[in-house]
């Protein structure tokens, strides 16, 4: 009496499909039918692109037809040709014995019939199910290890191409035979993506700002549409605009969690072809988001009055006001509000008209003055910046300090290969005590199961460690790379003499939080802090404590890091 026998042909991705088809199988399967006496081929399930570790059963619409076939007693057999082809965790094994109940024989090209009469079958159905899960996992570490490995050489290795760029042929074939893609620049996108960097730089303006500036001008949306904000922040944390590919910018816990770009995987060379915006002004782009993300994160929390690098990034650079942010009582330390009214009248022929008059406002009880003019106020700040900044002489970073970043580099690398050659033992030696468990269970090994148990769960806790151990390594080696890849902050600094003065209000506020960490404003004088020292390269200040050592030149007093500006008292205050 013939069997109807129905075969199920998986690929876990579309880079597996041979023309959206999965031929070798097909061919592996009607051969070994052919092959048995009283089979008779009767229909094929096929799954293109279907992870069998990733899904459960219950998420796969095929093995659920196939079930329900089966319950209806359509066919005899079910033929795979290995048992991973079914899936890759340890329920599937559950799965082929509701089949065997419902009298469906399940069998495999490579493995034969899998049976569930016997204790012992389930048993090592269970375990041939749990393997495949394990092999799965080295797969899939493989496969990561494999795209670090790539992004590090500068390879792009897959996935669409961001906003800026085009797919075109790289010349490169892959070990499956299809021809491999590298990024090309796209002219006119190009120029989208530096205007977002500009904006978000220059400009000071976040993710729905920019989305709105861009809609306004009716500049083209990626695919087509309106710009939105996650676009935008997609563009402006990717670093493959700066020439540098990146992998594993996040990880799946369930969900999908952000990392912090300090734990990415960088090309290790920067990828000319592919710059559209400068390594400083991207990291500069990263500095702003950050530290913004940082203050609504302490919102809430009392000011201090201590004046920490990155805490004057304007968080609004709208209004009128360029200091606003910057500058501080004098007396209390608190920082000045924005105290600006307008007057309004009529004139005879019934025009109506409004004056501004812009003013610093201290609402702080410490007696002095409770308000300062705008006109006056940021003329002498821009005057004494500006003359301040030609006194500047920045050098270059001393070669004993490179020196020493380049051995902390290397020695981050040596302890990052070090924790790897020591993974790879461990999971040589966890695949050789997996090989031993059906010795064990036979009773034929020269472990117990229960030995044999222990031993593998001390090696499975040794692997967590050691990942912990590589992934902390890596982090090291990465930070410290990248450190020695961007360039000093002085060559992030715009030029002033040209750029300030034609700046408007929302750039001028910008290019002062890349200078200035604070100003205090007393009555008579005006004390601007600056990140900057005369004479040396750039280095932040914590606060506004005076060093000992002064030098007066031309009636003005010029600290280290700090200018004060006498100011007449009359002048000061309105």
């Amino acid at each position: 009496m013939s069997k109807k026998v129905r075969t199920l042909l998986r690929v876990s991705s579309k880079q597996q499909l041979h023309e959206d088809d999965i031929p070798v199988q097909r061919a592996e399967a009607r051969q070994y039918i052919e092959g048995r006496s009283g089979w008779v081929f009767d229909r094929e399930y096929i799954e293109k692109a279907v992870s069998g570790y990733k899904n459960g059963v219950e998420d796969r619409e095929v093995l659920q037809e196939i079930l329900a076939d089966a319950k209806e007693k359509q066919f005899d057999i079910l033929l795979t040709y290995m048992s991973d082809r079914i899936g890759r965790q340890e329920e599937y094994s559950f799965y082929v014995a509701a089949l065997n109940r419902l009298g469906i024989e399940v069998w495999t090209i490579k493995d034969g019939q899998l049976k569930t009469e016997e204790h012992i079958d389930k048993l090592l159905n269970y375990i041939r199910f749990w393997q495949n899960e394990g092999e799965s996992k080295k797969t899939g570490m493989r496969v990561r290890d494999t795209q670090r490995e790539l992004v590090k050489a500068g390879k792009f290795v897959g996935g669409r191409a961001p906003f800026g760029y085009r797919l075109v042929p790289s010349g490169m074939v892959s070990s499956h035979g299809r021809l491999l893609k590298k990024l090309e620049i796209v002219g006119e996108d190009a120029n989208t993506v530096r205007r977002i960097f500009e904006l978000a730089v220059h400009q000071g303006m976040g993710y729905v700002r920019i989305a709105g500036e861009l809609n306004r001008q009716d500049i083209p949306a990626v695919s087509g549409g309106e710009w939105k904000a996650g676009t935008i922040r997609g563009i402006l944390t990717n670093p493959v605009y700066m020439g540098y590919l990146a992998i594993g910018r996040r990880e799946n816990h369930g969900t999908l969690t952000r990392l912090d770009r300090r734990e990415w995987v960088y090309s290790e060379e920067q990828i000319q072809e592919l710059v559209i915006v400068s390594a400083q002004l991207w990291e500069r782009a990263q500095e702003i988001r950050e530290a913004r993300k940082e203050k609504i994160r302490t919102a809430g929390e009392r000011t201090s009055q201590t004046c920490r690098e990155g805490s004057r990034i304007p968080f609004c650079t709208g209004g009128k006001l360029a200091l606003m942010g910057f500058v501080y009582c004098g007396h209390c330390g608190r920082r000045l509000e924005n105290g600006s009214y307008y007057n309004r009248w009529v004139t005879k022929s019934g025009e109506r008209k409004a004056a501004f008059t812009g003013r610093y406002i201290c609402r702080g009880k410490c007696g002095g003055c409770s308000g300062y003019s705008r006109e006056l106020l940021e003329s002498v700040v821009f005057r004494a910046v500006e003359d301040y900044m030609m006194q500047i002489d920045f050098v270059d970073v001393s070669g004993d300090m490179r020196e020493l970043r380049e051995r902390k580099r290397k020695r981050a690398e040596k302890e990052w290969k070090a924790a790897c050659r020591q993974l790879d033992r461990l999971r040589q030696d966890i695949a050789t005590l997996e090989e031993k468990i059906p010795e064990a269970i036979r009773g034929t090994g020269y472990f117990s199961e229960e030995k044999l148990a222990s031993m593998l769960k001390e090696k499975e806790q040794d692997l967590q460690e050691g990942k912990r151990k590589k992934e902390q390594a890596e982090r090291e080696w990465k930070e410290a790379e990248r450190q020695n890849r961007i360039e000093e902050k002085a060559a992030d600094l715009p030029d002033w003499k040209e750029e300030f003065r034609n700046a408007g209000i929302p750039a001028k506020r910008m290019l002062l939080s890349s200078l200035i960490c604070g100003i205090q404003v007393k009555e008579e004088e005006i004390r601007i802090c600056f990140k900057v020292c005369q004479g040396s390269a750039i280095h932040g200040t914590d606060g506004f404590g005076v060093p000992e050592s002064s030098l007066i030149e031309g009636g003005r007093e010029v600290w280290l890091d700090r200018l004060v500006v006498r100011v007449d008292r009359g002048n000061a205050t309105e």
